[in-house]
């Protein structure tokens, strides 16, 4: 058996730095506590080396100069935690989540794919380090001494199987997180590392330790047989932002949302998946809001027309989607939250004419939907109801698969309505029209069929009626026009409702 941890050292500092570029060159402290208990509890080398320690209050660690103070996000944390089970994801089904800072997976087998232990570690840093993490990866026969392994490396460290105890045996005893009451007596008998543990009589051990000191010698002998336990990680990809300052210009989230999507489009990858779907939540300045307002959250869902992991698509429809419905308030705190769904593949027939890219067509209809409205802009769907509008349009959707012509198929007429419909003065015959003029041009009826009569919602107010007919006119012998009209029953007007194509 061969088992791999990855473990993300200095969690607290690391989520704050990846959601934030910026950050990376900088000396940062994290802090937490109620105030006034405010304590740093997390620091990276660069603040290190500036003399910030962790346990300094928070006015000690203002006075560093060229220190970024940033509070303890969970949130954050959460996030970089679900960003390392994506990670390993990618490397084996078989994962534990041991804590919030480490994973333990079963790497049996994966050598013929992926070459030496060595390597294995190599590309799962290597795919965090794609996921904005920088991580520890230890590799041992057993779980714990992967474990152990993980959190005293420095980059990869490789135990060979059968010597754990020996290579681990100057590290430090507080790796092996006993409990106070233990460590202070270790501490006393002047026991410090895991090979003096080791070499303790185990009879004795025993009899003053009882059974932790039994265990502990067997963690630091390299020998736990502790079975992994798998657990399923759960396919949520969310990313958030808290913001120092309210920002209420568009342009401005730009840069975090770019950031943000760039985070949840690696995560995607690393599992083979697409975003079907970006949910976008901003938390708004209170203060700003009517005061009549429940909810300071505001939430827009973008749909993508095929899953995609392309964050500049992706950018671009949160951009004109926001500017066609602004939050109306600075902003606090961005999230993010992408659907993942399975990318999608279509093989092109070889003869039928190549369409428009889904995702240069989304962003065209994008911008059509900002100039004239949502509900002008999509597919037209047909309204199972008895209204005069017999279709609605819904968000345009390609095909999964290619169209293909049929050589035999019927053609189908399309009807271009008029919004408004054109109202018209009519002379009829027998009950048919035959002269009819409209949009200042007068026409004379060639052919009638109809008429249709058609009515519905009798049950409200809003209840209507009228007939319809299908009229080809002509103002010239040459020039045709086939058109739909209707004439209101409630009034006698007529109405042109569109053109047959």
């Amino acid at each position: 058996m061969l088992f791999g941890c990855v473990y993300i050292p200095n969690l607290s500092c690391q989520a704050a730095v990846r959601v934030d570029p910026l950050l990376e060159d900088k000396a940062v402290a994290v802090i937490a506590g109620s105030p006034p208990l405010v304590r740093v509890i997390a620091i990276n080398a660069t603040a290190r080396k500036l003399g910030v320690e962790i346990g300094m209050t928070k006015t000690e660690a203002e006075s560093c100069p060229g220190l970024v103070i940033r509070e303890q996000s969970l949130a954050l944390e959460a996030s970089a935690h679900a960003a390392l089970l994506d990670c390993v994801a990618r490397f084996s089904p078989r994962c534990e989540d041991v804590s919030a800072d480490t994973v333990v997976l079963d790497l049996s087998g994966l050598g013929k794919l992926m070459g030496t232990p060595f390597q294995i570690a190599q590309s799962i840093r290597e795919q965090a380090s794609a996921l904005s993490l920088y991580v520890n990866v230890g590799v041992a026969s057993n779980i714990d001494s992967a474990i152990h392994a993980a959190r005293v490396a420095k980059g990869i460290r490789v135990l060979p199987e059968g010597r754990e105890g020996d290579e681990l045996q100057h590290v430090s005893i507080t790796v092996l997180d006993p409990s106070a009451d233990v460590l202070g007596v270790l501490e006393r008998w002047g026991i410090r590392t895991l090979g003096q543990v080791a070499a303790l009589p185990e009879i004795a051990l025993t009899e003053r330790l009882g059974q932790e000191g039994l265990r502990l010698q067997r963690l630091a002998n390299g020998k736990s047989m502790r079975i992994l336990s798998p657990t399923e990680p759960p396919l949520e990809f969310r990313e958030s932002m808290e913001l120092d300052s309210p920002v209420a210009d568009i342009e401005s989230l730009s840069f975090i949302f770019a950031r943000l999507l760039d985070q949840l489009c690696a995560r995607l990858l690393a599992r083979s998946l697409a975003a079907g779907a970006i949910r976008v939540e901003l938390t708004l300045e209170v203060a700003t809001l009517d005061p009549t307002a429940t909810s300071k959250v505001f939430t827009r869902v973008v749909k993508l027309p095929v899953p995609t992991t392309d964050t500049k698509l992706l950018l671009k429809l949160l951009q004109l989607d926001l500017d066609a419905h602004p939050p109306g308030a600075p902003v606090l705190k961005v999230s993010l939250e992408a659907e993942p769904l399975r990318p999608q593949r279509v093989q092109e027939g070889m003869f039928v004419p190549q369409g428009p890219e889904p995702q240069r067509l989304e962003v065209t209809l994008a911008r059509l939907r900002k100039l004239v409205g949502e509900d002008r802009v999509g597919s037209a769907e047909l309204i199972a109801r008895h209204t005069t509008t017999t279709f609605r349009m819904v968000s345009f959707r390609p095909e999964g698969k290619p169209v293909t012509a049929h050589r035999h198929s019927t053609p189908k007429a399309a009807l271009r309505i008029y919004r408004p419909h054109l109202p018209a003065r009519v002379q009829s015959a027998r009950g048919a029209p035959t002269i009819i003029g409209f949009d200042g041009q007068r026409y004379r009826v060639l052919k009638a069929a109809g008429p249709w009569r058609r009515s519905g919602e009798w049950w409200t107010q809003d209840h209507w009626g009228r007939d319809e007919w299908d009229l080809v006119l002509t103002a010239q012998e040459e020039h045709k026009l086939l058109v739909k009209v209707y004439r209101n029953l409630f009034n006698g007007e007529w109405y042109v409702e569109g053109e047959y194509d």
